[in-house]
């Protein structure tokens, strides 16, 4: 089988630390052909390290002079919608980073896009492609009930944890005139998809879109939608999240936050009445640190606890593959646009619940 070509729209941390890097270690099944930034310094230094011929500064540019059959679009989340349809225009499939865009009319463009081309459209929610996701769906599957929920994601600065690990290029030339479309496309986009809200609950809405949707995409993977939302506060301009979710039977908490502190606290827990189950996640800027599932249980007078981890094998990797064999030997998708929309539209309720 000759293996894909792809194609890189974005060449910001994720890209160099994570995408590449993987897509190096499955060169029997991609061969990574050209990339793209806006950045022109960027693109030349990044594609001289991983030696990468196709090199360009315009996506559309990129998508005319090349036979591409992959492209992953990761860069700023304001030009998501709009480089995944033209890939998709352009025959390609597309691995999206998440957020796939930040409003629903956007994500709705891009539904359209991928149906009238008819390839595929993959999310890159990569914290439900862990070993130990896998295993918690299982166990949660097979528990006679769920009793409470809590999800928590406070991290540190992620520099604190790719400094001391990689390498990452800067851009240094990126034009004024860029800086100020990508911010007023990001004002308009969050207008869309909340109308006239608040600074501090434009930046809630931003984290929830960044930070929380790795959470609640996990969330809703193991435990389904909720209801709605029973409450939700934000402080901290908006950099303090916190929120309680209805599910008929049981309830969730989730926050989320930022601080200075070099700790990646990211964890869901699921409370079955006989089972507590905790699946903690580490930083995704360093590869292959393993996601590991606790397990406790009570027998008589014995507390057990037990803790897997199914591999060493990264969840990014685990997405890339589940992208080929969804390619090539047409795998369902386990991480679509549709099931994007139910973040898009679970953020807009929390905002929604903010007192002010």
């Amino acid at each position: 089988m000759e293996k894909l070509k792809v194609g890189l729209i974005g060449l910001g941390t994720v890209g160099q630390v994570v995408h590449l890097p993987v897509l190096a270690g499955l060169k029997d099944k991609f061969d990574v052909v050209a990339v793209c930034d806006v950045s022109a310094s960027l693109t030349e230094r990044v594609a001289d390290a991983f030696q990468i011929g196709g090199r360009y500064t315009d996506h559309r540019a990129m998508l005319a002079g090349e036979q591409l059959d992959v492209v992953a679009v990761i860069n700023s989340d304001e030009y998501h919608a709009d480089c995944a349809i033209d890939a998709l225009a352009a025959g390609a499939h597309v691995l999206i980073e998440k957020p796939v865009c930040l409003s629903l009319a956007d994500l709705d463009r891009i539904i359209a896009a991928r149906d009238a081309a008819g390839k595929i459209a993959l999310v890159g929610y990569m914290r439900r492609y862990a070993g130990a996701f896998t295993a918690m769906q299982q166990r949660l599957a097979a528990a006679p009930s769920i009793l409470h929920v809590a999800v928590r994601d406070i991290i540190g600065p992620n520099a604190y944890f790719i400094g001391q690990t990689a390498v990452v290029e800067a851009a240094d030339d990126i034009p004024d005139a860029l800086t100020a479309e990508r911010r007023d496309r990001a004002a308009a986009q969050v207008h869309a998809a909340l109308g006239q809200v608040s600074p501090e609950a434009v930046s809630a809405y931003r984290l929830l879109c960044g930070l929380g949707s790795h959470d609640l995409s996990a969330m809703r993977g193991l435990v389904g939608s909720p209801k709605g939302v029973i409450g939700a506060g934000k402080k901290s301009g908006g950099r303090y999240v916190a929120a309680i979710l209805d599910y008929g039977s049981f309830m969730a908490t989730f926050e989320m936050g930022l601080d200075q502190v070099g700790r990646f606290d990211a964890y869901i827990e699921a409370f079955t009445g006989s089972e507590r189950l905790r699946i903690d996640y580490d930083t995704p800027f360093i590869r292959h640190l393993p996601t590991h599932l606790t397990v406790q249980s009570t027998k008589g007078d014995d507390l057990t606890v037990s803790v897997e981890r199914p591999s060493y094998r990264d969840p990014y990797t685990i997405e890339w593959l589940h992208l080929f064999e969804a390619i090539t030997a047409g795998a369902p998708v386990g991480t679509t646009l549709e099931d994007s929309a139910e973040d898009l539209k679970l953020f807009a309720e929390i905002i929604a619940a903010f007192p002010d």
